[in-house]
């Protein structure tokens, strides 16, 4: 787990820098040092505010290379004795800190859609890719019929659009929805289950592997994570036809939401799902014989495989 060789008196070669936020972040730091040392490469990771433990250690020998998640950090710049990459999350990377791009030698981008910002500032810039957590459960059956969302504690994953939908069909099906709770809203349709208490994540990856229709209409992602997630469980994945949700879901996979309306979030865009886009996608899942429906999910299956297998080789690529 990200955080436990801050503990170490052994530098690694690569140290992973970030906010700890025991969401997004926290879990992006676990995969990466994970994926480096599966790949032969020795990772540690740092938060933000530890530079100073780290100094004791620097002013002897300084890391090989130093990775900064979502931001570069100007109290790490000189830290690693080779190269300073930096992974980020253009909708969340500010435009005011474009000037401390100068101190990275290379943007190790998640998406293409990434590679393509950052590549336009003039940054020397590869794409790495990323992936996210395996959660199937092989045996547990798959219902088709039963429509997810996870918003957890994003306010950027078209929840309210959803629940917009549900409330004005009143017939359809019910929708689980997971929510942090200090977002979730105060009350919610009768064909709306809203579990917004603390809920372990074996109950979590247990929804996930039954309902059959997971629901992303993001409006922006660094990544992703729900969207890889859905994949990997070899649900019917329905998000927004926009970058970078359509390079991990396409028509051969999941089902694609055409947007209404955009707008510059940061170095990203927010792309807001077409209510009546979403509507027809909807109606037409419940309408799909199951037949199809399984055979999108089995496709989503080996998409998620394709995209972890990828970013495990750049990986050993670029970082070991």
């Amino acid at each position: 787990m990200a955080g436990r060789d801050v503990v170490s008196d052994t530098l690694p070669s690569t140290l992973i820098l970030g906010k700890s936020n025991s969401y997004g972040l926290t879990r992006d730091a676990e995969i990466l040092q994970a994926a480096i040392a599966e790949a032969g490469g020795q990772a540690g990771y740092a938060t933000i505010k530890q530079r100073s433990w780290w100094q004791r250690l620097l002013r002897i020998k300084r890391a090989k290379r130093i990775v900064h998640l979502e931001r570069a950090f100007p109290g790490w710049f000189g830290a690693a004795s080779d190269e300073t990459f930096l992974v980020p999350n253009q909708e969340r990377f500010p435009r005011r800190q474009i000037g401390r791009l100068r101190h990275v030698d290379r943007v190790l981008a998640k998406t293409r859609h990434g590679e393509a910002v950052f590549s336009a500032l003039g940054v020397p810039t590869s794409y790495l890719g990323f992936s996210s957590p395996d959660r199937l459960l092989p045996d547990v059956p798959k219902d088709f019929g039963r429509f997810f969302h996870l918003a957890g504690g994003s306010t950027l994953k078209g929840t309210e659009d959803v629940l917009d939908l549900w409330r004005k069909h009143p017939e359809w099906p019910e929708l689980v929805l997971v929510q942090k709770a200090d977002n979730a809203p105060g009350g919610v349709p009768a064909n709306v289950r809203l579990m917004s208490g603390y809920l372990d994540d074996e109950a979590l990856k247990h929804l996930q592997n039954a309902c059959g229709v997971h629901l992303c209409p993001s409006r922006s992602e660094g990544w992703g994570h729900h969207l890889l997630e859905g994949l990997s469980v070899g649900a019917l994945v329905v998000t927004t036809d926009a970058p970078p949700m359509n390079e991990h879901v396409d028509p051969t996979c999941g089902v694609l939401v055409p947007y209404g309306r955009s707008e510059p979030r940061h170095l990203g865009t927010n792309f807001y799902v077409d209510p009546t886009g979403l509507e027809a996608a909807i109606e037409r899942i419940m309408a799909m014989p199951d037949a199809e429906k399984r055979a999108l999910g089995l496709a989503a299956r080996k998409r998620y495989e394709a995209i972890d297998a990828g970013f495990r080789q750049r990986v050993g690529d670029l970082l070991v």
